[in-house]
């Protein structure tokens, strides 16, 4: 997920919403000890037919390739269902069974096991990393020495996400496939911020908490999550790779190039066995429908049904990039508006976009899965959800914005702007062979020059220096990496052209 700083705004967007919703409903009555009155959401089979009415006709408007939604009631699933097609060119439908890449919904199982792992004395939030990970360490080893487990729940480790992240894509080739190495590439990154101070969305914090439970447990972080998580659930359609699930309907993973939609690579292909821990599982929604329960209190699992993970769901660190919301210690933003905790967890990969949000105290959860790089308008689309299952009028997606197709047509805008750029240089030096005897203003030449060289220097240091991510074409969505390159071409060539047109005046001075 890899997901980048668009889904914090939009999740800060959604959250704000959803809180003007809850608002109306919520009503404080007392103090501790007392009962706050709510009003209860009553899921009957006419209020289920509604929810899946409105989740196809907001699909079909919005677009979406196909999907699944599972809505929990009180520990049960009281619906879960595919919209669509798991694959476009085979008209393969979605099911319930459908496997999708959750991208940073992994965060809350990590999480999860982390704070299992502590209920069961093998790990101590409050101990710092290096107690763990004794070579572990960001630039400043003083400050990271400070670093604790529960720091890395929460985001507040003092890092930015886009230097941490960038730190494992500088060496793609040795990161991407051993967590240790992604982690030991981080002693790179500065620090912003004094440790637990400040919360900044860290994919790479969690990470390292997937190479902490491979320490504590002496087993691969995949494989414990599998064994001692996902199987003990219940959770039998899901892992960190598709092919590992024999004989399960894989849905095809959409994104857009230039504005349309096409199939991307997979993610588990694209990011490599380093991102796992904070993006790389695959599932159905009803398997993540039976984690979300867990959650919320209801399972067999003996550390879930005790309650000992409530208290990890709302505390945590205010969250500078999602206003009022707060990153906690269970993988989730919690924001809380009139007693009333929401729960949220997103997560956009390059051709799936998802959802999970709880309401702890109603004991109500739903799941959205898209096979599609869509995560904007899936934020309307949930938002509707909760609208309907708290009586209120929904949204509709329509006039929503994919910002991958905006994104696109930016793309290439920019790549024929390039190709205008170059398109007459060929016939222009011809003149001049023809006619070396041209009038050519030096001056004209040399500012030419200067304007295209300065331009050309910070094209190339992106095209060549920096690595967003591990996806697309040098760490860029495809069709920005394309339009980068073809910008950062056009600009050779046209200083080129420059520094000859620049060499042919100094010329014919001399002549003269």
């Amino acid at each position: 997920m890899a997901l980048n700083k668009r889904g914090f705004v939009r999740m800060k967007t959604f959250l704000k919403k959803l809180a003007a919703v809850l608002a109306v409903l919520c009503i404080s009555a007392g103090f501790a000890g007392h009962a706050w009155a709510r009003e209860t959401v009553i899921l009957d089979q006419a209020k289920l037919a509604e929810i899946d009415a409105y989740l196809h006709e907001q699909f079909e408007i919005a677009g979406f390739p196909g999907g699944a939604y599972a809505v929990v009631d009180h520990g049960q699933i009281a619906v879960a269902k595919g919209i669509g097609y798991a694959d476009l060119k085979t008209k393969q439908p979605a099911t319930e069974h459908t496997v999708y890449a959750i991208a940073s919904i992994t965060k809350t199982s990590t999480a999860a096991a982390v704070l299992k792992l502590a209920d069961q004395g093998l790990i101590e939030l409050d101990r710092p990393v290096v107690d763990y990970l004794p070579w572990f360490q960001y630039r400043d080893k003083a400050q990271s020495d400070k670093v604790t487990i529960r720091h890395l729940l929460t985001h507040s480790a003092g890092i930015n996400r886009f230097s941490a992240d960038g730190a494992i894509y500088a060496d793609n080739k040795n990161n991407r496939n051993s967590i240790e190495n992604a982690v030991r590439a981080l002693r790179t990154v500065d620090m912003n911020a004094e440790p637990g101070s400040k919360g900044q969305y860290c994919n790479t914090c969690y990470n390292t908490l997937g190479l902490v439970i491979e320490t504590v447990t002496g087993e691969p972080y995949a494989g414990y999550m599998t064994g001692h998580m996902f199987r003990p659930l219940g959770m039998t359609e899901t892992a960190y790779r598709p092919d590992e699930l024999p004989g399960a309907d894989v849905a095809k993973e959409y994104g857009f190039l230039f504005g349309v939609p096409v199939a991307m690579p997979p993610y588990w292909k694209t990011f490599g066995a380093s991102q796992q821990p904070e993006g790389g599982v695959y599932s159905t929604v009803t398997d993540l429908a039976v984690f979300a329960a867990a959650v919320l209190g209801t399972s067999h699992d003996p550390f879930f049904a005790s309650g000992r993970l409530s208290p990890h769901l709302q505390a945590g660190v205010p969250a500078s990039d999602l206003g009022d919301a707060v990153y906690t210690e269970s993988g989730f933003e919690a924001d809380v508006r009139n007693g009333k905790t929401i729960l949220a967890k997103s997560g956009e990969g390059m051709g799936s976009s998802t959802m999970m949000v709880l309401f702890p105290e109603d004991r109500i959860g739903f799941v959205l899965l898209v096979g599609e790089s869509n995560g904007e308008k899936l934020s309307y689309v949930t938002e509707g959800v909760i609208n309907l299952l708290l009586g209120e009028a929904p949204v509709s997606v329509e006039g929503a914005i994919n910002f991958f197709r905006i994104l696109g047509c930016v793309s290439l805008t920019i790549a024929l702007a390039s190709l205008a750029l170059v398109v007459r240089i060929p016939a222009k030096i011809l003149r001049l062979v023809r006619n070396p005897a041209k009038q050519i203003r030096r001056w004209a030449a040399i500012l030419h020059a200067l304007i295209v060289g300065s331009l050309s220097v910070p094209v190339w240091y992106l095209l060549l220096a920096v690595r967003p991510t591990e996806a697309g074409f040098l760490g860029y969505p495809y069709d920005l990496g394309i339009a980068i390159a073809m910008l950062a071409a056009a600009l050779a060539v046209r200083l080129l052209y420059g520094l000859y047109v620049l060499l042919a005046a100094f010329r014919r001075s001399r002549a003269a």
